[in-house]
């Protein structure tokens, strides 16, 4: 009987030893919890006294090297009940806007709250965090560093692996702003620098053409006069162009740091769209500022055009960037945005550094614009209409003008006054009257045709002088063959060196029908896929008096143990 009593004595020894930690002292409202922001300074609270002093000042030194490199706050709170909340989870949401954990307008904070009666623990994320760090990732956290430790009543190993894992992920997290570091303002003044000496260099090469005027395309030169051929502009400024392209990209990228350091505009920049969003509106405004540029480097080529031709040559009509060009943009633009959307995921923005994935996200986007514009100047629709028509002396350089109608008749040769009074041609005659101004000589003329009809041009001698004529007026002696035992109705004759050739009637050819064909349809399905973003976020550190103002609407998760 004695030794039973001593086991019974034993049992109830033993569950006092184990259930002593987890039986509620006393009911816990959030009034009554000690602030350790305002207490002391620090940032865990220890309602529950599960925690050994050393834990206590390792989360503590943890947390403060947290909030010191980039704001986010961490408290860690245990109580031994949650009365009067319905839930853990209810009390730990009001907990936590109560005491404002996180920045204000970033709401970048993370409290762990350990409720030991109910053994539950929950880690309430704000709006911040969320859309980084995903409600299944914090069950992930607990379920798999947290209650396999809590369940050993280890609470201290818990908490600890928990912290760790939260405040290394908000680590690799920059919340806007960030600082308007001295590399982004020696970027922009870089870029500057360089659209500066790309529009210079531009500028003296157009000049260089202009003095120089480049050789004439050989299927246009003749011994006389030639032709200008007008060349793209990337043709001989491309290194100029490229210049420009990477100056107002660089431009673009220190404006967007700046806009985006600027601390007042902290709640537009928080969410991941929203920076994208921002980033894509800064870019299209440099990029449409800059688009003037572009076009005033166009003025100045059509201008240096109108001084070599002396006569004003111009765009089409419909060209002034109308539908066409803003399809392209669009169309060039939306796998863009595609490609940055992706980038944005979490496992990407945890593995490059911040500072870098904003310039070069920036920087790609910004050359796409200036590459756009880039094209558009290049692709010049010009009106070659007035060009065609001038000529330049082959010997002196100049520009020079056709004869008057009256004098052109002195240089033209018989069959070609005969295509003339055809009505089949007409002909514009050259001459320079510097290098040869008294000549009559067709050797020092240019005499350029205009073949009106076609038709008219005979296959033996190459004037147009071919026309239509009776079979009764041909100079052959013998009779036309036969075709498809058919006789010619009529004839074709020149009028200079009296080539004859036959007309035919019309024979129809003989209609073949194919074999009908099979045709087959497939469809295609397309499946979409959403990708999940993770943490990341700019701040700047709290002070030691209290949280920083942040809240929460329920994010997070919890587990039992």
């Amino acid at each position: 009987m004695k030794g039973n009593l001593i086991k019974i004595f034993c049992v109830i020894c033993l569950l006092w030893a184990i259930l002593l930690p987890i039986a509620p002292l006393h009911a816990s409202p959030i009034s009554d919890i000690p602030n350790p922001r305002r207490v002391n300074g620090t940032w865990v609270s220890d309602v529950a006294n599960i925690l050994s002093a050393d834990t206590e000042a390792r989360l503590n030194k943890r947390i403060s090297q947290l909030a010191a490199n980039n704001g986010s706050e961490i408290a860690v709170v245990t109580v031994p009940d949650t009365t009067p909340a319905s839930t853990v989870k209810a009390y730990a949401t009001e907990l936590f806007n109560t005491w404002g954990i996180g920045k204000r307008g970033l709401d970048n904070g993370v409290l762990f709250l350990v409720a030991v009666k109910e053994r539950r623990i929950e880690i309430e994320t704000g709006r911040g965090i969320s859309p980084y760090i995903s409600d299944r990732q914090v069950k992930q956290i607990i379920e798999e560093m947290i209650t396999p430790e809590f369940k050993r009543q280890n609470y201290d190993r818990g908490l600890i692996n928990g912290v760790e894992e939260i405040a290394g992920r908000l680590e690799k997290i920059n919340f806007y702003p960030f600082p308007f570091t001295p590399i982004y303002s020696s970027i922009g003044l870089m870029g500057i620098a360089i659209a500066v000496s790309g529009v210079i260099l531009i500028i003296i090469k157009i000049r260089e053409w202009r003095q120089t005027l480049p050789t004439a395309s050989l299927e246009l030169q003749n011994s006389v006069v030639f032709q200008l051929l007008i060349p793209k502009l990337t043709e001989f400024t491309s290194l100029g162009m490229l210049l420009m392209v990477f100056g107002l990209a660089a431009i673009a990228v220190s404006i967007n740091a700046w806009v985006l350091s600027q601390e007042i505009l902290t709640n537009l920049f928080i969410q991941p769209i929203n920076q994208l969003l921002v980033t894509v509106l800064i870019n299209l405004i440099v990029a449409f500022a800059s688009l003037q540029l572009w076009l005033s480097i166009e003025k100045f080529w059509l201008a240096q055009l109108t001084v070599i031709f002396q006569t004003p040559i111009q765009r089409y009509g419909g060209t002034r960037f109308g539908f066409e060009r803003s399809s392209l943009i669009i169309v060039l633009h939306l796998p863009a945005l595609v490609v940055l959307w992706l980038i944005t995921s979490t496992s990407i923005l945890l593995t490059i550094p911040s500072h870098l994935l904003f310039a070069g996200m920036n920087l790609v986007m910004a050359m796409g614009y200036q590459f756009i514009w880039l094209h558009l100047v290049n692709k010049l629709y010009l009106d070659m209409r007035l060009a065609k028509e001038q000529r330049f002396c082959q010997n002196c350089r100049n520009l020079i003008q056709h004869l008057a109608s009256d004098i052109t008749n002195q240089y033209l040769t018989k069959p070609e006054l005969k295509a003339i009074e055809l009505g089949n041609a007409t002909y514009t005659v050259y001459s320079c009257d510097r290098c040869y101004p008294q000549t009559r000589d067709r050797q020092h003329v240019y005499c350029q045709p205009n073949i009106l009809n076609e038709e008219a041009v005979c296959p033996k001698c190459s004037y147009p002088t071919l026309i239509d004529a009776e079979l009764a007026q041909s100079r052959k002696t013998k009779k036309f063959p036969k075709k498809a035992s058919k006789n010619a109705i009529s004839m074709r004759q020149c009028q200079n060196c009296f080539y004859e050739e036959p007309v035919y009637p019309f024979i129809p050819k003989p209609v073949s029908y194919a074999s009908s064909s099979d045709y087959s349809s497939s469809s295609d399905s397309y499946s979409s896929s959403s990708s999940s973003y993770d943490s990341y976020d700019y701040g700047s550190s709290s002070s030691s008096s209290d949280f920083g103002g942040g809240s929460s609407d329920g994010g997070g998760a919890g587990g039992d143990w």
